[in-house]
């Protein structure tokens, strides 16, 4: 009998585990990336995007040029020398991939999305 209840016990705390660790998980969905090898391209998959206002977080690391950025009918660009930057857009639901572009130089890339 007490291993019955120890069972119980025990799955019941995993349960509400996953529970809280489920809410606080849908509060905000992150995907990051980074292209440590220099590149002239990098690419990140959102997965499932709902739609709404979607965040990209870019960082390029090299020589100092103009690089751009893509995620579906969205664009951006910085230089290379400019601090990690943040843009915002507005997006149907949908899956999409956010790919940044330096030509002529490669650089390494941080990349991130963010929505929630």
């Amino acid at each position: 009998m007490k291993k019955i209840g120890a069972v119980t016990l025990v799955a019941g705390t995993v349960l509400a585990a996953s529970l809280a660790g489920a809410g606080v998980a849908s509060a905000e969905e992150k995907r990051g990336t980074k292209c440590l090898t220099p590149t002239k391209e990098c690419k990140l998959a959102s997965g499932f995007f709902p739609g709404g206002q979607i965040h990209v977080d870019i960082d390029a690391i090299g020589q100092n040029y103009y690089f751009t950025w893509t995620l579906g009918n969205c664009k951006g660009g910085a230089y290379v020398a400019d601090p990690p930057r943040s843009f915002t857009c507005t997006l149907p639901a949908s899956f999409y991939t956010l790919t940044g572009r330096n030509e002529p130089f490669t650089v390494q890339w941080e990349m991130g999305l963010r929505w929630g």
